[in-house]
């Protein structure tokens, strides 16, 4: 599993959550009973991948649904003709998204045309199971993180051991599985450090060309310290478990 470079979390995934339905936003998807302990169970490489595909395909399209669907809300707005409700709507998404709503509305329109839009599947897959161990690893076991997503306040999450001497970065908690997948999505589409991947996406959209999991894997250098031999072991583990992965059934 690789060290995170750096992953700030400025909301927790069920911050997030509460959010989405407090401000009814179009409304975040339920959340799933997902048992990592499931990863425990013995069967041959293959069969434990599968177990481990099966169990969050499902919850990662669920949400990139949600994203999705929040994007086909705003790709259909008229700046020129918002209406009170449209405005207070795009304001909310704006703060979830982390866009500054002080700037003019339509600086904020492309900003969030950047970051509201979903992540492929199988890079989510390969990232989830490269950072957790295939769901083995004492954090995704403990605290059903995927990730390997930071937080910052004491008491939020997981001691990591060996954590450097008055260092106070803890591993997130999350009380679900899906939770984890859906605070990994909005930090993509938020922090910093993945801009690329961001402007990766936009490209490859304005010219009509696919956004693969190979595509976007190539720009995350900076999530992990191991930098390019990290973004090489995600190319080798897209190639080796594509078929594998396509072999699972969409979600109904």
């Amino acid at each position: 599993m690789s060290t995170v470079l750096i992953l700030i979390l400025f909301f927790t995934a069920t911050d997030i959550a509460q959010a989405s339905d407090k401000e009814q936003l179009i409304s975040a998807p339920k959340v799933q009973k997902v048992d990592l302990k499931l990863m425990l169970e013995k069967g041959t490489s293959k069969e434990k991948k599968a177990r481990f595909f099966a169990l969050l395909k499902p919850i990662i399209q669920a949400e990139n649904q949600y994203i999705a669907q929040q994007r086909k809300w705003l790709s259909a707005l008229n700046l020129n003709k918002l209406s009170t409700a449209d405005q207070k709507k795009l304001q909310r998404i704006a703060l979830q998204y982390e866009v500054e709503t002080e700037k003019p509305v339509k600086e904020i329109y492309a900003t969030l045309l950047n970051r509201v839009n979903t992540i492929p599947v199988e890079l989510v897959l390969v990232q989830a199971a490269n950072e957790s161990a295939w769901g083995r690893s004492r954090f995704a076991q403990e605290a059903n993180n995927l990730f390997g997503q930071w937080c910052f306040s004491k008491g939020c999450g997981v001691i990591p051991k060996g954590r450097p001497e008055g260092k106070r970065y803890e591993v997130a908690k999350f009380s679900s599985p899906q939770l984890s997948v859906r605070a990994y999505l909005h930090n993509l589409n938020t922090f910093w450090a993945y801009k690329n991947l961001r402007a990766q996406r936009a490209q490859a959209e304005k010219h009509h060309q696919p956004v693969t999991a190979q595509l976007l894997a190539k720009t995350l250098t900076r999530y992990s310290q191991r930098g390019q031999a990290y973004v090489d072991e995600l190319l080798q583990m897209i190639k080796v478990n594509q078929k594998l992965i396509n072999q699972v059934p969409k979600a109904v």
